[in-house]
């Protein structure tokens, strides 16, 4: 009997070892044709798809029409009403997949293309949704933030200034049924993540879930300092967005280390790279230990919902906030100094201690 070399033994052993090795699910696409719409971010099919003749709408949040007997209308219904017009029963569909393609309720996840328009992206960017990313699909992650953000600083639809949404879906959804935010949240910049109530740390347009801290590792995220704190020690300690009897907005910084530090260079800021023009603070000005500094403004903040960022003066951000919507003369707030992020409060306490 002839013998195969080992050189070419070991050649397919390895190639053996390959075959067996488990692959991740890889994204696939699906021809589809719509039976009805749902809401906002789910439809149904003529006939199923991998099992499912449910879809839900991929990395992407519309408000509430029917859950658990209450709605957000009139956003809910409005949200709904457009993703009709987009899929009218009959309407040919592809639908492309992520790393995982069902959910735990056995609904499809999945990107809606009708044609080259991708469906989920439009209903970001008419402001009918917010993004909503569950690690591990990530698909088209900056392009959906774009949509989302076009949609917010225009104003349409949930962020119209005149009538705002006022919780965000999963927000909703927590409260009628009872729940705590249970998935931890990062950042997908700074590629930290936090606490699961500590959720508002992340900017709505930053943030990542994760169904646990193991996931948010393996993401690559690491664990925010001190709950939400930095190493230097500087923090975003209060904010007032939106001013009408009170005479100014203002963003109060907090030093929470034990040495003065020097801000000259540092960077107020709403979001990065967009929205309002950033404040830098002057030369020479320093804080001491357990001190505030207070930049005041007018105007600055959308009302509606917006970032604060603090930036060191090379461009990394030291802390940053983000809330929804925001009701006249009441200020967002740490409790105690530096802690975590509580609601927001009547009297704010510019210059002085939280509660």
């Amino acid at each position: 009997m002839r013998k195969i070399p080992s050189i070419l033994m070991t050649f397919v052993l390895l190639i053996g070892m390959i075959a067996v090795i488990p692959q991740p699910a890889a994204a696939a696409t699906y021809q589809a044709t719509v039976e009805y719409v749902v809401d906002g971010d789910t439809i149904n099919l003529t006939n199923p798809v991998l099992g499912t003749d449910k879809v839900r709408l991929l990395s992407i949040d519309a408000p509430e029409t029917n859950y658990n007997g209450q709605n957000q209308n009139p956003w809910g219904t409005n949200a709904k009403e457009y993703l009709q017009q987009l899929l009218p029963p009959g309407t040919t569909i592809t639908i492309e997949t992520d790393t995982e393609e069902t959910d735990a309720y056995g609904r499809l996840l999945a990107h809606i293309w009708k044609g080259n328009l991708d469906v989920n992206k439009e209903m970001l960017r008419q402001g009918h949704a917010v993004t909503y990313y569950i690690w591990p699909n990530m698909k088209y992650y900056e392009t959906y933030r774009s949509a989302m953000l076009e949609a917010k600083n225009a104003g349409r639809n949930i962020w119209n200034p005149q009538n705002p949404l006022p919780e965000l879906p999963f927000e909703f959804r927590d409260r009628v049924s009872g729940s705590q935010q249970d998935k931890y949240v990062g950042d997908y910049y700074t590629k930290k993540y936090v606490q699961p109530a500590d959720y508002k740390q992340v900017p709505v347009e930053n943030r990542v879930f994760f169904w646990n801290a193991q996931d948010a590792q393996q993401a690559g995220y690491t664990p925010a300092d001190g709950g939400g704190s930095t190493p230097s020690g500087l923090v975003i300690n209060e904010v007032l967005p939106a001013n009408q009897s009170y005479p100014h907005e203002f963003v109060e910084i907090y030093n929470g280390s034990s040495q003065t530090v020097d801000l000259s260079g540092y960077v107020i800021d709403d979001i990065v790279g967009g929205g309002s023009g950033p404040y830098t603070i002057p030369n020479g000005t320093t804080l001491a230990p357990g001190k505030y500094y207070v930049w005041t403004t007018s105007s600055y903040f959308n009302n509606t919902g917006d970032d604060v960022t603090l930036l060191d003066p090379s461009g990394n951000i030291v802390d940053q906030y983000s809330y929804t919507n925001s009701g006249y003369d009441v200020s967002w707030y740490r409790s105690p100094n530096g802690g975590s992020w509580a609601n927001t409060q009547s009297s704010p306490t510019e210059g002085t201690a939280n509660p």
